[in-house]
């Protein structure tokens, strides 16, 4: 799966995105400003792993976002445990992620099985 295709899988579950022609326009998980990227290519965001990677984060759609790139380096920046951050700030800072994640949750029906033949 290519980057668009993995930030449109995501962008269908945040209620902020439309589909406006080739684009999903929407808002940025991290600033929540206004963000827009080709479906097709990804250009124009990037995909955040809201509990990184290298934290015990996953691959889940819950766990993924659509953001600025600018936003996802000043979060990897910011957070970095090398900065003398705690635990426990990034944690919150985190926690606060996931629930702003949560709520925006759009459940996205599963594609359509097509009817048997001679079916409609």
């Amino acid at each position: 799966m290519n980057q668009g295709e993995i930030l449109s899988r995501v962008a269908a579950t945040d209620g902020t995105f439309r589909r406006e022609g080739p684009n999903w326009v929407g808002k940025c998980l991290i600033c929540n400003g206004p963000l827009a990227f080709d479906a097709r290519t990804g250009e124009g965001a990037t995909l955040e792993h809201i509990r990184a990677r290298s934290r015990g984060g996953g691959q889940d759609l819950a766990n993924l976002a659509v953001v600025h790139d600018r936003c996802n380096g000043e979060k990897g920046r910011r957070w970095d445990p090398r900065k003398r951050r705690s635990q426990e700030e990034y944690d919150t800072f985190v926690a606060r992620l996931l629930n702003r994640r949560q709520e925006r949750w759009r459940d996205v029906e599963p594609p359509r099985k097509p009817a048997p033949p001679g079916r409609t």
